[in-house]
């Protein structure tokens, strides 16, 4: 791992007893649109600084959590599977049982490594996605590990019962065809109703929410590789959160 210069607010440096640990993993794939995502992690974690460690939405301190940054994988060069087998393995060198990760990225492909190394070892593992977009192609741009076939890598590894997809507005016809059986776009169930009515479900087992920044309407989150418009506020995420 290659170590954060800032570290993510509130956070300490790496500790064997840290019950939650940040990382990051700058991944950027083939793009078709705006590029920078491998920036994120540090980008992150330089806007961090700019805001308050104490929520008031939930009355809690992130300097109370004891959270580690332990810096970002080290990808090296070569394929996308390739930087995303480096990942994997730094990922599985610091997990251990009852570990709580969050993930900085990187395009919505840096998912992949971290699901790789938890659903094995937590067999009832649930996937809640917020996302803009399915990601359900099977190959985009020549490339089957891509930002568009992220969740489709995933389901190779989950099962697409244990997948829930909430706030969907837009995609390829080949992906709202896969039928996979908890895709709630938003046209059908407003994002927030949906996560609700899932509640009762997710709440009975060990659950990974992974959030793509375009599940944000474009006035909230101008800079993401691929705007579109009706999408979520701030508030609602937190909402959801």
């Amino acid at each position: 791992m290659k170590p954060a210069d800032p570290r993510f607010i509130a956070c300490r440096a790496p500790h064997p007893d840290a019950r939650i640990v940040l990382f990051g993993i700058p991944f950027e794939g083939t793009v078709n649109l705006r590029t920078g995502a491998d920036h994120g992690p540090h980008d992150l974690r330089v806007a961090s600084d700019s805001i308050e460690t104490y929520s008031p939405f939930l009355d809690r301190d992130l300097e109370d959590l004891g959270i580690a940054d332990l810096g970002d994988c080290e990808l090296g060069t070569g394929s996308p599977r390739a930087r995303l087998d480096r990942a994997r393995d730094e990922i599985r060198a610091f997990w251990r049982p009852r570990l709580r990760p969050v993930m900085l990225g990187g395009d919505h492909t840096a998912t992949l490594p971290v699901i790789e190394v938890l659903a094995p070892a937590i067999p009832e593992l649930r996937i809640l996605q917020l996302d803009a977009h399915p990601d359900l192609r099977e190959e985009f741009l020549g490339e089957r590990y891509n930002y568009a076939s992220a969740m489709a890598r995933v389901m190779d590894v989950v099962a697409p019962e244990r997948v829930y997809q909430v706030g969907m507005r837009t995609g390829a016809r080949e992906e709202y065809r896969r039928k996979t059986p908890h895709l709630y776009p938003a046209h059908a169930v407003h994002p927030v109703e949906a996560v609700r009515s899932l509640l009762p479900e997710l709440r009975r087992h060990p659950l990974y929410v992974t959030i793509d920044v375009d599940v944000l309407d474009p006035s909230e989150a101008p800079g993401t590789g691929a705007p579109e418009p009706c999408g979520l506020s701030a508030s609602e995420l937190i909402d959801i959160i």
